[in-house]
């Protein structure tokens, strides 16, 4: 273990505490969280000291290194070790690699990174694997001139379709108010083109991925998450079978209540994915299988840990151990799923038998819930009355949020 490590966390969600839990439960580690917001997860918290910082300094690069440089010169005996989990910092990361000599940092190459992101060059790489992505065109959105291009894109394709923003970060920012969302989904061509239209009317510029639905409520779909060492060995991987997810506008895509199941499959399909694509340190995946055919469906590769991360640690994957492991040239012993149990960020009592129709994987929650129950942000070892607070008020808008928004399911989770 590394005596004068500090883990440096950036952000202020679930994620930025699970980060502090893992490795606060690995080595006791106290952490310097860097938050740009004082939100109720990082809040009355014993496991880390909190830096307040504006927002552009995760958003704007000069600043997010001056910031590290900051951090370097007021901590010059510590260990610092780089933990984020948002696109821009990893890719400010990935540019600047000098940057970082007092720091670890496990996180991809720029062409890495680069190539993950593409949605394109990703789909080419999952298909010469010989795995399956969703069909898909790409769409322009500058003026309603472009009916014609529109039209002709979607011709290769069969509705519904479900249709994302290429740079979600940029776009959703720009033109939220203008009517673009994080996931849109539309039943038909004429449908599509009226809402492209609107889109264009209302200023809205920017290009949308236009992808086949692959059906299924939130039950089909699966995460694969894990850790590669700087020898190119995926030395830990993990899959969860979701629940249920979180399907207010903002957070759509996420996951809200996960089972931990091991699925084969899946693991060595992911493994041969981040092999290829030659990803270094964390990863994480999303899957959907067609519940007509049985056929994983990867739709998505991040190099990061991926906001739900700790649902690892409740299957017995400590990704906070193996990154350590990489990092003091130990030899790691490979780890993946040991243990079942849920893991969940909303209230578990929101998944009822309404959500998980079939009669098997029921019966696998109900033992899974004998075994174990964890939310993240329900740590004994930092038990506060205030925080105890936040996640009852938390968790009952939860639950309005769910009986809003997916009041029962539906055959595309959406």
């Amino acid at each position: 273990m590394i005596d004068n490590l500090l883990p440096v966390i950036f952000g202020y969600d679930i994620s930025a505490y699970s980060f502090a839990r893992l490795f606060h439960e690995l080595g006791g580690y106290r952490s310097l969280v860097v938050a740009d917001a004082d939100r109720g997860p990082i809040q009355h918290s014993r496991l880390f000291d909190v830096r307040r910082i504006d927002r552009e300094v995760r958003q704007n690069e000069d600043r997010f290194f001056a910031e590290l440089g900051a951090i370097e010169r007021e901590y010059p005996d510590r260990q610092l070790l780089l933990l984020i989990n948002t696109d821009d910092e990893v890719e400010f990361v990935a540019r600047h690699p000098h940057k970082l000599e007092r720091w670890i940092a496990p996180y991809s190459s720029e062409d890495v990174i680069a190539r993950a992101s593409n949605k394109e060059s990703m789909a080419e790489l999952v298909t010469g694997l010989g795995l399956a992505v969703p069909k898909r065109a790409d769409v322009r959105i500058v003026s309603e001139s472009g009916v014609e291009a529109w039209a002709a894109a979607l011709e290769s394709l069969t509705f519904p379709v479900v249709v994302k923003p290429q740079d979600a970060r940029f776009s959703l920012d720009r033109w939220w108010n203008q009517g673009l969302r994080k996931v849109k989904v539309l039943a038909t061509v004429p449908q599509a083109l009226e809402w492209f239209g609107m889109l264009a009317r209302n200023g809205v510029e920017t290009n949308l991925i236009v992808q086949e639905l692959i059906p299924g409520h939130d039950t089909a779909q699966w995460l694969v998450n894990g850790y590669v060492d700087s020898n190119g060995s995926v030395t830990a991987v993990g899959s969860g079978h979701v629940l249920l997810g979180l399907h207010q506008p903002a957070y759509i895509g996420n996951a809200g209540i996960v089972l931990l199941e091991k699925n084969d499959v899946l693991i060595d399909q992911a493994t041969r994915i981040v092999k290829a694509a030659g990803i270094r340190g964390f990863f994480s995946m999303d899957v959907k299988v067609d519940p007509r055919t049985g056929v994983p469906y990867w739709l998505d590769l991040n190099p990061r840990i991926g906001r739900g991360h700790y649902y690892l640690k409740v299957g017995g994957v400590d990704l906070a151990k193996a990154l350590l492991d990489d990092v003091e040239g130990r030899p790691a012993q490979f780890q993946t799923n040991s243990r079942t149990g849920i893991f969940s960020i909303i209230p578990q009592a929101i998944a009822t038998r309404k959500y998980v129709p079939d009669a098997d994987l029921w019966d696998k929650v109900k033992e899974a819930r004998k075994v174990a129950k964890v939310d993240p942000l329900a740590y004994s070892k930092d038990w506060h009355i205030k925080r105890w607070i936040y996640r009852t008020v938390h968790g009952l808008n939860e639950a309005k949020r769910m009986r809003q928004f997916y009041p029962k399911p539906t055959e595309t989770g959406f």
